[in-house]
């Protein structure tokens, strides 16, 4: 009997791991995407579990009925999507400041499809979200993901997540990144198209018999294009505060539930 209850024990924390990480895997930008491959992801979920699952030390919450199961399903569900959310407004900061970007430089009609939310966006935006991945993986900051959901485990058990109003009135102050972002990103190169424009203007009233619309559009394009290239050696010192502000916050979440 003692066996078969030690076997019934372990079969439900391997579920609960398994249940978080594909959550994560699920959920989160990186991963959400539709070009991971969903069999991927669900064998990255079951190697991930097998190897974290004997290693992970919580208390193994009793489930007497279906309801229990379904409460602690929601809270773990919950609690990925939150830290899920804070990742996203990241990325959308660095996606509107490429938009932006892109209307400057005279792309606003170029669109493509994003992988992650099927939207389009212009391709100037995209460009920078792809970089954006690559510098994610680049910083090892992967890594610091997997280990806060091993620690996760051991400080938010499953079920054991409640929201409360300190945790909704610091997600709601960390929004403002998708614009602090953004402007950041813009405002060397609004600077310099601006420049450009009040240039084209200036040439236009001094040689009336040029055709300024019809000289401006390759040479904003151009000129963007240089400007922006030099821009993308500024993109690393940019993003990597917000990457390390990112897993700050994922701390500051953990103490908000703990003393919740």
């Amino acid at each position: 009997m003692e066996l078969f209850n030690n076997l019934e024990q372990n079969l439900l924390l391997f579920f609960l791991v398994f249940y978080r990480i594909l959550l994560l895997f699920l959920l989160f930008p990186i991963f959400s995407s539709t070009l991971f491959p969903t069999k991927i992801k669900i064998l990255m979920t079951l190697i991930f579990a097998l190897v974290l699952t004997p290693v992970i030390h919580f208390k193994v919450p009793q489930i007497a009925n279906l309801y229990q199961l379904i409460l602690i399903l929601l809270s773990d569900f919950i609690f990925i999507f939150l830290i899920s959310l804070l990742f996203r407004i990241i990325l959308a900061g660095i996606q509107v400041g490429g938009e932006l970007v892109g209307y400057q430089m005279g792309f606003g009609i170029t669109q493509t499809i994003d992988p992650l939310s099927g939207f389009s966006l212009p391709i100037i935006s995209e460009f920078i979200y792809i970089i954006f991945l690559l510098l994610f993986f680049s910083f090892n900051f992967h890594h610091y993901l997997i280990y806060f959901i091993y620690q996760s485990f051991e400080k938010i058990p499953p079920g054991s997540f409640i929201l409360n109003n300190n945790l909704g009135l610091f997600l709601i102050k960390k929004s403002k990144l998708i614009f602090e972002l953004g402007i950041k990103f813009l405002a060397p190169l609004m600077v310099f198209m601006m420049l450009i424009y009040i240039s084209l203007a200036v040439i236009g009233r001094l040689i009336p018999q040029m055709n300024v619309m019809f000289v401006s559009f390759p040479l904003t394009i151009g000129l963007g294009l240089i400007f922006f290239g030099l821009m993308l050696i500024l993109l690393p010192k940019i993003i990597y505060p917000y990457f390390g502000d990112y897993f700050r916050s994922l701390n500051i979440i953990l103490k908000f539930i703990k003393r919740g």
